[in-house]
């Protein structure tokens, strides 16, 4: 029999898993006003290209720290890396007030923001999935996810107003006291990892590459480029359409994920992660059309509400995923991976988007983005022979 809503919001919002609600919530808040940077970085001198390469320079040093922090989680626990992830993190932001120029030390600050945003983003969704309940785990992770999603509908909001009124120094400014009130929280979290495994990363990479997990990985790196396409670029694109807001996309896109979170709560866990991923990325391949389908304010709101619909059970359906086939005892290994090959997606697609825009349009960059999350869609299901529960 289905738990009522009320049953599992309790049974989710232990004393733990409260405080880790919060302290990403405050985490996400200081991560999502980066879709406003690009604004920074064309004030600098920046063409598209160049400004996917600055942006792929954050998923660069994700990806390369990600292997040895999913082995590290595993083997010496969760909590330490989130302290050290929330130092790195807290200190790029101002960082980011000492160069006012394009070049090597900019890329080496958005390096250094990957690095500090790589290590929390697989710590945290990690201790997600333990403090969620085994056989309610698609769910524990699309409510610890909500935290990321409400932030969005806030400080990206506040961003652009601090943008307007004070400039970006303020900005960052802005994220750095986001980020010390996550670090703060993360402190009263306490570990989740009692027994250490011992399993050597060789033998990780070795079942990461197995079979039952290529087509899932495959479906993130597409709707993770799907992703970028809009994270990364809508904002300049909006500036050539003379729309001052890209908040209105964000809100409607943060509303929706949190609200099909809410409505369809254990539907995954009752019915299996496959069920919902097909619509989801559907709904997902049609938001990203209807970016250039209604280039207007309204349309910003009406693709917002279609992007979220898809994001808000893509990502948890497929962690789950990657945590069943990979196995229990080293979720933390397989969490990093997952948000590895999304990273990846990030990495590869900012700029190859970037050099899309610059020798065709931004038009192009929407079709393509859709047509690759449609192709994950097509992929799962003539391709993943596993099934539609796992």
């Amino acid at each position: 029999m289905p738990l009522s809503k009320k049953t599992a919001f309790s049974d989710l919002f232990t004393r733990d898993f409260s405080i880790l609600f919060l302290a990403h919530f405050f985490f996400a808040s200081a991560v999502w006003p980066y879709v406003v940077f690009p604004a920074h970085l064309l004030a600098l001198g920046a063409d598209p290209f160049f400004l996917g390469i600055f942006a792929a320079g954050a998923s660069l040093s994700s990806i390369i720290i990600r292997p040895f922090v999913g082995h590290q989680i595993d083997h010496k626990g969760r909590r330490i890396y989130l302290l050290i992830g929330g130092i790195i993190f807290l200190a790029t932001h101002f960082f980011y007030l000492l160069p006012n120029h394009l070049g090597a030390g900019l890329f080496a600050v958005r390096l250094l923001h990957g690095l500090g945003t790589g290590i929390l983003m697989a710590t945290f969704f990690t201790l997600g999935a333990d403090l969620s309940p085994p056989d309610r785990r698609v769910s524990g992770i699309a409510i610890f996810g909500i935290s990321g999603q409400l932030s969005g509908a806030m400080s990206i909001i506040l961003a652009e107003k601090i943008v307007e009124i004070w400039g970006f120094p303020y900005f960052f400014i802005f994220c750095a006291a986001l980020s010390l009130i996550s670090l703060i929280l993360s402190c009263f979290i306490r570990e989740t990892v009692n027994e250490k495994p011992d399993f050597p990363l060789e033998r990780l990479w070795k079942r990461a590459f197995s079979p039952s997990l290529r087509i899932p990985f495959l479906t993130t790196f597409l709707f993770s480029l799907g992703i970028t396409s809009y994270v990364v670029f809508l904002k300049p694109y909006t500036k050539t359409l003379g729309l001052p807001h890209v908040s209105y996309f964000f809100l409607a896109y943060t509303l929706s994920a949190i609200t099909v979170r809410l409505i369809g709560l254990d539907y995954c866990d009752r019915y299996g992660p496959k069920a919902v991923l097909y619509p989801a990325l559907s709904s997902l391949v049609l938001g990203i059309l209807l970016i250039i389908i209604l280039p207007s304010t309204f349309g910003l709101i009406v693709s917002g509400i279609f992007c979220g619909l898809g994001h808000g059970w893509v990502f948890p359906a497929l962690s789950s995923i990657v945590i069943s086939r990979g196995g229990e005892s080293h979720r933390g290994g397989f969490m990093t991976l997952y948000t590895l090959v999304f990273d990846l997606g990030a990495l590869l697609g900012s700029p190859l988007l970037g050099l899309l825009v610059r020798g065709v349009s931004y038009t192009a960059i929407y079709i393509a983005a859709a047509a690759l999350v449609l192709l994950g869609v097509i992929s799962l299901h003539f391709f993943d022979g596993e099934s539609s529960t796992t």
